[in-house]
């Protein structure tokens, strides 16, 4: 083999790894976290422009998500749950809880309030082993 062929072929096994490591070893959270991360991210844009979303574990079944818009306006904070967990069906794998007012506000209009969020103060009121029965 000559050099340019052995120097392809590195770096093609050089990419290969760096795209897998970047799809499944970057993040240690849940496919529903990820997805609530991306979603919110995505429609918080409308209303509120550039954002930065930045997840926490809060407890096993609970995850923080905190989002910031790049101009200036407050934070937006929000619980994460599996949508297993929501007290009513969700259309999205995940369902959220406005922490904050600012969240509270958000989630009432723009984009963000297609992804029915909870605006209710207490978080207590998510069941930890709520099951829903199968669909028919």
């Amino acid at each position: 083999m000559n050099k340019k062929s052995i120097y392809l072929c590195g770096t093609s096994l050089l990419l290969v790894a760096t795209l897998a490591y970047g799809q499944y070893g970057s993040s240690s959270y849940p496919d529903y976290v990820k997805d609530a991360k991306s979603t919110v991210s995505s429609k918080m844009s409308y209303s509120y422009g550039l954002n930065e979303c930045k997840v926490s574990e809060v407890t096993v079944d609970e995850w923080a998500l905190n989002c910031t818009a790049k101009n200036g306006k407050p934070t937006l904070q929000f619980s994460v749950f599996s949508s297993s967990k929501a007290p009513y069906d969700v259309a999205t794998s995940f369902y959220l809880v406005a922490r904050n007012d600012e969240a509270r506000i958000g989630a009432k209009g723009g984009l963000l309030s297609y992804l029915m969020i909870s605006t209710t103060q207490d978080i207590q009121n998510v069941s930890k082993t709520n099951e829903k029965a199968p669909s028919v």
